[in-house]
């Protein structure tokens, strides 16, 4: 279940999806994913090869994903844990991933590891 959207500045949509589940007994795992899609630019590669390239390996996006979670948390304090979960990633995250050069330098950043390690091109396409 979505959680939040958060439109960036970058036009860039981040997506907080609440995949809580429960643990043993009464207590649950608290899990926010975090995504965010960002699409492969040309500007963000040397040239127009590189950009061609990067597209066959790895897809017309890439996905920047996080894990917001704390494990064994009674029912009662579901939401309250959630929250503090989604507040931190406001105070932190949410400004890293505002920052202008933020999807050139992750896209270059997944680009580089895909070439390092072809057998995570799959896990990279969006």
């Amino acid at each position: 279940m979505i959680i939040e959207t958060i439109i960036l500045d970058s036009d860039l949509s981040i997506i907080l999806l609440d995949q809580t589940s429960h643990y043993f007994g009464g207590y649950f795992h608290v899990k926010v994913l975090v995504l965010c899609d960002i699409p492969l630019n040309q500007s963000y590669f040397k040239d127009a090869a590189e950009y061609r390239h990067a597209v066959g390996k790895m897809g017309t996006s890439a996905r920047f994903e996080r894990v917001l979670e704390k494990m064994a948390v009674p029912e009662s304090e579901i939401e309250s844990v959630r929250s503090l979960l989604i507040q931190a990633f406001h105070d932190t995250s949410e400004a890293y991933l505002s920052t202008p050069d933020f999807a050139p330098r992750f896209v270059r950043s997944e680009y580089q590891r895909c070439m390092k390690n072809p057998s995570k091109i799959l896990s990279l396409r969006a």
